[in-house]
């Protein structure tokens, strides 16, 4: 059933994400629950509201004490890191093996997953990271999976495609979760510094398209964040899946060669969209910058061998030669 939220609701949820105070956000919250449609297809919201509600009556908000999880960190590596997030049994574990060389417990019942599960995707001759974790529920998420989420640089937020829920609810209750954690889950990364927000890319990923048809469920969620319709089991949806979280990396691949000899295809120099010569250079070792004589480059040049000042910015799939003095 689709929560069909009014207007009134909706004003009140933005008066609580600006609140500064306890006080201002117990009053948005009580405005919240007050306005929000009373149906089944809200009942996990209003749960979430009263909860946040009862915490702050009690002015006994929890805090944590001691040593970090081990799990507060994960290194980066590959092109990029992306975690997988999703309430339980929505698929993640699945949809990880199936892209990736991890082999996650995959069960059909919730919370299969209770640490991280690691595996490297292949864009093409790109390798990126991505994260398993466990579900997120209103009842408890152990801490260190929002610092994941805060440390990532993208998060596919998964959905059973074959639930018969209201979606929209189910992805409207986590980000809320997220949002009272200082996260915000966004279609494009934000320019915009701020100090206690962390703004992570987000897409909406539909689960089991074996088993259901996900075009309905698809025109209402991409009001929210851009949708892409899967299946683990026949691997439909995968390798535009695999396309668009490259592209939402923001990332270029950038080639070397000796002169006189063929570019090395192999392993590519992934670099922010944007960057210069002088940023490809660095990459491949710093040391060089000193002594840089000239770059030329081969693809986005007036013609191949062009030789290019450092500023020059660079193209996916480059090939530099680089020249020292």
């Amino acid at each position: 059933m689709p929560a069909n939220l009014t207007p009134e609701f909706l004003k009140a949820r933005e008066q609580f994400h600006a609140a500064q105070t306890p006080q201002e956000k117990l009053i948005a919250l009580e405005e919240m629950l007050t306005t929000i449609p009373k149906h089944k297809g809200t009942d996990k919201m209003q749960a979430d509201i009263k909860r946040r509600i009862a915490k702050l009556r009690d002015s006994r908000l929890p805090k944590k004490h001691g040593k970090s999880a081990a799990f507060d960190h994960i290194a980066r590596e590959g092109a990029g890191q992306v975690v997988l997030i999703g309430s339980p049994n929505s698929g993640k574990s699945s949809l990880l093996a199936a892209l990736t060389n991890a082999h996650p417990e995959i069960a059909n019942y919730p919370y299969s997953t209770i640490i991280p599960v690691i595996g490297m995707m292949n864009f093409e001759d790109v390798p990126i990271q991505l994260i398993d974790l466990p579900p997120i529920t209103l009842e408890y998420t152990e801490p260190w999976v929002y610092n994941l989420i805060r440390q990532s640089d993208l998060a596919l937020f998964l959905l059973d495609g074959s639930a018969s829920e209201d979606l929209s609810s189910a992805v409207e209750e986590i980000l809320l979760l997220l949002e009272e954690r200082h996260i915000q889950l966004a279609k494009s990364a934000s320019e915009e510094e701020e100090t206690r927000v962390k703004v992570v890319p987000c897409r909406i990923v539909l689960t089991k398209g074996d088993l259901a048809d996900h075009r309905t469920a698809t025109e209402e969620l991409t009001l929210i964040f851009p949708v892409l319709s899967t299946s683990a089991t026949t691997g439909a949806g995968l390798d535009a899946l695999r396309q668009e979280v490259f592209t939402t990396l923001r990332i270029v691949r950038i080639y070397t060669k000796l002169p006189g000899k063929p570019p090395d295809l192999t392993e590519p120099y992934t670099l922010p969209v944007g960057s210069t010569v002088l940023d490809a250079v660095k990459a491949v070792h710093r040391e060089f910058v000193d002594k840089l004589k000239y770059v030329r480059i081969w693809g986005s040049g007036k013609f191949d061998g062009q030789q290019v000042p450092s500023d020059h910015e660079l193209q996916d799939k480059d090939i530099i030669e680089i020249h020292l003095s």
